[in-house]
């Protein structure tokens, strides 16, 4: 399954948090970072095609752009938190043409020292000056703990931002490799790698996705059929439409695909967490680069 392109999440400036609950949603990325603490039970999150099993006190984290979803649990709770890009400056100023090296982490001791400084961001301090070194000091331990390394190709986060944002406004318009080429002023095969690099999959896959989407949601609301939810959604028939179905999930009757993907919520309510041991333990963890 191809991955969505969140461009309400990437223009939402606020931090994001779900706490206490199972957080799930389908396949989509974006620039920002986000973090998943493994509160209680067993979770499975996919992750760049690979899937990985975390249990309570296990950290996952979403990379810029890396394609990521959670899957429902039935023991499970979790601490989600969105970064805003303005609140990551000083992490991109630092390591923008780098990428954390792995996207979980498995040693609990470690999560536990690291879990406070979740708790503290899900408190949502009205003092943007705390959030901000709590954001810091979280992200540089992620740094010491997860590793990081170059990224192959140094990327133009603006230009891609613009190319998906264009998508997301126009899918319901005819759009081809051509016409984005042309709009953004490159030639076709340049943009084409360009694309293709980013994201992992081709224009035509890609638009087959967000369209699918946005059919689905569609179809969810009740107020159309299946003929009227495809065209208006920008495929060219239905017929279309049934083949980009078919390609992109598994499904036995279109009903089916109504069930697809939910979203995580906001939670404001919690305990807050500090244990003074573990954060020597945390800090010392740092300072000796382990």
């Amino acid at each position: 399954m191809i991955a969505e392109y969140e461009l309400s999440r990437e223009a939402d400036e606020r931090l994001y948090v779900s706490l206490n609950q199972d957080g799930v949603c389908p396949l989509h990325f974006h620039r920002k970072i986000e973090l998943v603490y493994i509160q209680s039970g067993h979770k499975t999150i996919i992750c760049d095609d690979k899937k990985y099993f975390l249990e309570s006190d296990q950290i996952f984290v979403a990379d810029s752009y890396v394609m990521h979803s959670y899957e429902k649990s039935d023991d499970s709770t979790q601490i989600i938190i969105v970064l805003p890009n303005h609140m990551l400056r000083d992490y991109y100023l630092l390591y923008g043409n780098c990428k954390i090296k792995n996207c979980v982490l498995l040693d609990k001791d470690i999560c536990r020292a690291m879990k406070p400084l979740f708790l503290a961001l899900a408190k949502k301090n009205p003092n943007p000056l705390i959030n901000q070194g709590r954001i810091d000091q979280l992200m540089g331990h992620i740094v010491d703990t997860f590793g990081i390394e170059p990224r192959e190709e140094i990327y133009d986060h603006k230009f891609i931002e613009e190319v998906l944002a264009y998508i997301q406004e126009n899918y319901r318009e005819e759009i081809t490799l051509d016409t984005l080429a042309d709009h953004f002023n490159y030639s076709k095969y340049y943009f084409s790698r360009i694309f293709n690099s980013y994201l992992h999959t081709n224009i035509t896959n890609y638009l087959s996705m967000i369209r699918l989407q946005a059919a689905i949601e569609m179809l969810k609301n009740g107020k159309v059929n299946v003929s009227d939810a495809a065209l208006e959604a920008g495929f060219s028939s239905i017929q279309t439409f049934y083949r980009a179905a078919k390609k992109h999930y598994k499904y036995d009757k279109i009903k089916d695909l109504v069930k697809v993907g939910s979203k995580i919520t906001d939670i404001a309510n919690f305990t807050e967490e500090t244990d003074p041991s573990i954060i020597r333990k945390l800090n010392a963890h740092s300072e000796d680069g382990e």
